[in-house]
This record gives structure tokens, C-alpha cells and sequence, in this order.
């Protein structure tokens, strides 16, 4: 296995790695004057049903270590339901005991690719190709051609979590993070890091216990 396979193996499997997370900004609504909120409703807005249950129940299983109650919300509703109908949906979950929402979405993610080869290449294209035109002898030369090739990636993502009031629909609170993840990152382990400190930002603006 070559370099540039052992990197893409590396991304895919998330092994371990370094990673930053920061809280950038934090917003708290000047007219809310309330506790800490009853139930959180947390809702993740992605496709990719893998990755909304993964972040739902990293905040849902934090905040119940924390004594706050709360629930996953791809167990009730999916996105297209919620889309189709806001008054349903926030009944729903009202239904469910929550008083609030805490809406998780990606703001944007920018990714950053390096490539350098180590060894010169063996053989030179030209015109016509490497001059065989059967499968087998092209597919020799790419393998004997096969170079060390060191490459590297970093992405920077940005998360916003904000907290809405289910009874008037209005935001309580925001705050907005940024990830750096490089290839060797482990994003469950990130994602955990991320959840502990948006929910101490939230803590420590008194929206929850």
C-alpha cells in the first residue's frame, strides 16, 4: 500500500489525530429573563441520517449526564416532515415534553488538499499515450509507475447551535463553533469535544443546569 492509499485509509477510518474546537461568538436573546429551560428537543439538520444521530445523541447523552432532560428528535420526526409542516412538527415535540429546541446545522466547511510526490515518475506520457494500447500493459506501467506521495488535508468547519423557545418560535440563545479536522482526526472523539463546550457556553448564560 502506497502513501496516497495509506492517507485516504487514514481519513476514512478517522484513527486519531489533532483537532481543535473553539467557541468563536455566543448570542443570548436581551429579553429572555427565564432559568434554565424544562426539556431540549435536539434536532440536527443533515441528510445523512448517520451523522444526524450521531450529533443528537452526543448532546442529548451529555446534557443527561449534566441533569438536564432532553431527546433526539430523529426518533419523532425526519426532515422533510418538519420542512412541510412548522406548526405539526413543533406540536409534536411539544407532545414530547420539550419547551425548546436546540437546532445544530453546518454554517460552512472549507477543506484545504496537499500533494507531493517524492519520487520522479518512471515513465513519460506523450501524444499517443504509453504506446500500448491493451489493458494489461497499461496497467503495468501505472503500477510500476506507482510513486511515494505525501499528502495532506485540513478542514475547517463551522457549526451553529441555536436554542429556540417552542412556544413562541423565537431564538433564546447562539453560539457559533469552529472544528479544525485533519486527516487522521477522530470525529467522534472531536464531536464530544464540541458538545462539552457549546454546552458550557450555554450553561454559563444560564439556559440550562
Amino acid at each position: 500500500m502506497n502513501i496516497r492509499q495509506l492517507a485516504v485509509a487514514a481519513l476514512t477510518l478517522s484513527l486519531c489525530g489533532c483537532a481543535s474546537t473553539s467557541v468563536k461568538q455566543t448570542w443570548k436573546s436581551p429579553t429572555y429573563t427565564g432559568g434554565p429551560v424544562k426539556k431540549i428537543a435536539v434536532l440536527a439538520v443533515d441528510q445523512r441520517d448517520l451523522y444526524r444521530k450521531a450529533v443528537e445523541s452526543h448532546f442529548v447523552y451529555q446534557l443527561d449526564q449534566d441533569g438536564q432532560s432532553a431527546f433526539v428528535t430523529y426518533k419523532v420526526l425526519n426532515l422533510a416532515a418538519i420542512k412541510a409542516d412548522k406548526q405539526a412538527s413543533a406540536t409534536s415535540l411539544r407532545e414530547n415534553g420539550a419547551d425548546t429546541l436546540l437546532l445544530v446545522r453546518l454554517v460552512n466547511q472549507t477543506t484545504y488538499a496537499t500533494e507531493a510526490r517524492a519520487t520522479p515518475s518512471y515513465f513519460t506520457p506523450t501524444v499517443s499515450g504509453y504506446e500500448n494500447n491493451e489493458w494489461y500493459g497499461y496497467y503495468s506501467i501505472a503500477f510500476m509507475d506507482m510513486g511515494i506521495v505525501w499528502g495532506d488535508s485540513k478542514s475547517e468547519v463551522y457549526l451553529d447551535s441555536s436554542l429556540f423557545d417552542l412556544k413562541t418560535g423565537y431564538r433564546l440563545w447562539r453560539g457559533l463553533t469552529t472544528t479544525v479536522l485533519k486527516e487522521e482526526t477522530d470525529r467522534i472523539e472531536e464531536l464530544s469535544t464540541l458538545v462539552v463546550k457549546v454546552l458550557a457556553a450555554m450553561r454559563k448564560d444560564g439556559l440550562i443546569h
